[in-house]
């Protein structure tokens, strides 16, 4: 993992020391505005999978020994990924800071915003949950890294904010898209024995042992039928953040339209918002 984050900075570092194309306020804007959507449908995301996780939990737990000792250790478990994902949360919110802070740096601003936003998302990282194999950053954000900014009355500013802000920001995107990968394998194992566990009892057994089948078996055939798994979300989720990792590298370039990736969050947002919906209604059925 380690070289697969070298050779993203090396690219970065090739990409833009070769630059020379000017930027405009519109092109880091539209990077900033949607850094902002990115970030905010990637907590959506997060909340959609611990949501998830518990539900897939909750309906295992009847059908386990019962004991104090596997309540326990489910309800830590539990506990101890809620605490994770919500440091992840706050994470997330220090990157949307940045895309913020970034905007307002594009449109004219010349505070120093931006600096201390991206101040904030060097120590984020550096503090980030440990998914494995992801370096820690410098405190001091390496600089060079930024193309050309011509044609604007604040270009110093907006050069120096790119500089600093080049191999943090790829480091941020990164991370994000390996947190993801985490949380794909991690749900992937406790959702697969839940379903297991809820076929064999809600259909399997009455189906075997040559029960009347009624309605209440019919709901949880049909739900095992046709319920897509939590993690295509996710998937579409990390697909879309290896897109804004090169959505970075574009706007840094000077290059690249970011209407695509906008459209990419929208339907996110309504996959999300539908499998909650669906969620819901298979739950009130009787």
């Amino acid at each position: 993992m380690r070289q697969s984050i070298s050779r993203f900075a090396v690219c970065v570092a090739l990409v833009l020391t070769a630059a020379c194309a000017s930027k405009t306020p519109l092109q880091v804007d539209g990077l900033a505005t949607t850094g902002k959507q990115y970030t905010s449908t990637l907590k959506k995301v997060n909340s959609f999978a611990l949501d998830h996780t518990l539900e897939f939990t909750a309906d295992l737990l009847p059908n386990l020994p019962r004991d104090h000792a596997t309540l326990l250790v489910h309800t830590q478990a539990m506990q101890q990924r809620a605490a994770l994902l919500q440091t992840t949360s706050e994470y997330f919110d220090t990157q949307a800071l940045y895309f913020a802070e970034l905007s307002a740096l594009a449109k004219g601003d010349t505070s120093t915003g931006t600096t201390r936003a991206l101040r904030k998302l060097v120590e984020a990282l550096n503090k980030a949950p440990d998914v494995g194999g992801i370096p820690r950053v410098s405190k001091e954000a390496v600089a060079g890294l930024a193309g050309h900014v011509a044609s604007w009355k604040h270009s110093a500013q907006v050069r120096e904010e790119l500089q600093r802000s080049a191999e943090p920001v790829a480091h941020a995107l990164l991370l994000n898209q390996h947190i993801l990968q985490e949380q794909i394998q991690w749900i992937t194992q406790r959702e697969e024995l839940a379903r297991q566990v809820e076929y064999r009892e809600k259909v399997l057994k009455p189906f075997v042992e040559e029960k009347k089948l009624g309605e209440t078996w019919k709901n949880a055939w049909m739900k095992h039928t046709k319920q897509v798994p939590t993690i295509e979300l996710l998937e579409q989720a990390k697909a879309a953040s290896i897109d804004m990792q090169q959505a970075w590298v574009n706007v840094l370039r000077g290059e690249g339209s970011f209407e695509h990736l906008q459209g990419v969050f929208d339907q996110l947002n309504s996959n999300i918002q539908a499998a909650n919906n669906n969620e819901r209604n298979t739950h009130d059925t009787p």
